[in-house]
């Protein structure tokens, strides 16, 4: 009878068929309701001569016993066994996270509709973070293969900073797909492998900051359910490095996306939890970010006061961020990010005077950096409006299609469209026809 990576993996381990039905029992109690012990028996013997499939929960909890992906274990890999839910939750288990970002990962590379077109869920957010807050992670990943060296760590890192910089200039889909195949053929198998203590921190660092990343790449292309998947992953694995400073600025990215998503309330709580976690930790780069947030989602509920205090906050962390200092992760973070966030905020206030300088300067950096360009000229063709310029806001509003041309980013699309939509009350002035016409055929080509 041939070897099953199933019946393999059984037997590094010595377990008998009696000790894996225990462990199978063991991790279902209170979640599910299994066969009958001997029921139990000859389903494993089936399932490792490959005469049957393993179907849910089966299917989830061989790979929690063994630490193992469905890939590694050499479990049926059809369309059929992508669950809605992969990624969602925050698995206090660092073995069945590891497993369920292989899944992710593969259904992701796979293009299946269960994970690329779910829907957002606030609910599952809301549990991920409660989880990681109150839950007790462990530390269960049994350590296989070729042992991990700084090494390792150092090519994912810059790999991580090459994909994030053709994401920074193209946008889009161009390197998400090679990002996640990275994760899921290098990573993943560094995550499993044997390695000292501060190595296997580093990666499960490096690990947290890819999937920051390919949940943004998701989040660009208006994919929310599956950047919510990875942030939560992000999440798990920066609490496994024991860094509860990038944690708490994976919040600050799942607040970026509740504020996008227009759930400001959401975005809010969220910019909360990040301060409180990030004032714990002491990283005056995350400080900020939380603190921006924070008063972000303030603006955005119509709060001045609110807002005021937490860009003061804000500009008092981020006056003792030493650049060279900071963690790598945080490189991006300057006076041009700060000012972005602080004149969106006075623009969603309605105040013009305190935003233009702000935005300004924001356009005037981001040469090489076409999302930034776009997002600039819409914002200040916002404040133009706020002055009642319209000649002003239609030219800067035709910079920003301009600006966008050749870039697959839907959230400049969406910049683009809501900006049309301010211009609607104004349909019959002659500059808005132009730039109508003018959006019209940038747009479609």
């Amino acid at each position: 009878m041939s070897m099953t990576p199933l019946r393999q993996a059984r037997q590094l381990r010595g377990w008998s068929k009696a000790r894996l039905a225990h462990e199978l029992e063991r991790r279902a109690q209170g979640r599910h309701a299994l066969a009958t012990r001997t029921s139990l028996l000859r389903m494993i013997s089936a399932w490792e001569s490959g005469e049957r499939d393993a179907s849910d929960p089966y299917h989830s909890l061989l790979c929690e016993a063994y630490g193992q992906s469905a890939d590694q274990l050499g479990l049926s890999g059809g369309t059929d066994r992508a669950r809605s839910d992969i990624g969602l939750a925050y698995s206090v288990s660092l073995s069945q996270a590891a497993s369920t970002l292989g899944d992710l990962s593969r259904f992701d590379e796979m293009k299946h509709t269960a994970v690329t077109l779910g829907r957002y869920m606030p609910d599952a957010l809301n549990a991920a973070c409660l989880d990681w807050l109150f839950g007790n992670a462990t530390m269960d990943l049994p350590g296989e293969g070729k042992a991990v060296t700084p090494h390792d760590v150092d090519e994912i890192r810059a790999m991580t900073s090459t994909f994030d910089g053709l994401d920074r200039k193209f946008g889009g889909e161009h390197c998400r797909t090679m990002a996640v195949r990275y994760l899921r053929n290098r990573v993943l198998p560094q995550v499993r492998a044997p390695k000292p203590e501060k190595v296997g921190r580093e990666i499960f660092n490096a690990t947290a900051v890819l999937c920051e990343l390919i949940g943004w790449m998701a989040y660009d292309t208006s994919r929310h359910s599956l950047a919510q998947r990875y942030f939560t992953q992000a999440l798990r694995f920066a609490e496994a490095a024991g860094d509860r400073a990038y944690a708490a600025y994976v919040l600050t990215s799942m607040a970026d996306q509740a504020l996008y998503l227009g759930r400001p309330d959401q975005a809010l709580r969220l910019a909360q939890v990040a301060r409180d976690a990030s004032l714990r930790a002491g990283v005056p780069v995350v400080i900020t970010e939380a603190s921006i947030f924070e008063a972000r989602a303030h603006a955005a509920q119509g709060d001045e006061t609110g807002c005021r205090r937490a860009l003061i906050r804000a500009e008092e962390s981020f006056h003792q961020i030493v650049p060279q200092d900071g963690p790598d992760w945080a490189k991006h973070w300057g006076t041009v990010l700060f000012a972005s966030h602080a004149a969106t905020c006075w623009i969603d206030l309605g105040q013009p005077k305190e935003a233009r300088p702000l935005m300004q300067s924001v356009w005037e950096s981001g040469k090489d950096q076409a999302r930034r360009r776009v997002y600039a000229a819409s914002q200040l063709a916002r404040v133009a409006l706020l002055d009642g310029d319209i000649e002003e806001a239609t030219a800067l509003g035709a910079t920003a299609l301009e600006s966008a041309g050749g870039l697959t980013s839907h959230r400049s699309q969406e910049q683009l469209k809501q900006l049309r939509q301010r211009f609607v009350p104004h349909a019959r002035h002659a500059s808005v026809k132009e730039f109508e016409q003018r959006a019209d055929f940038l747009l479609a080509s």
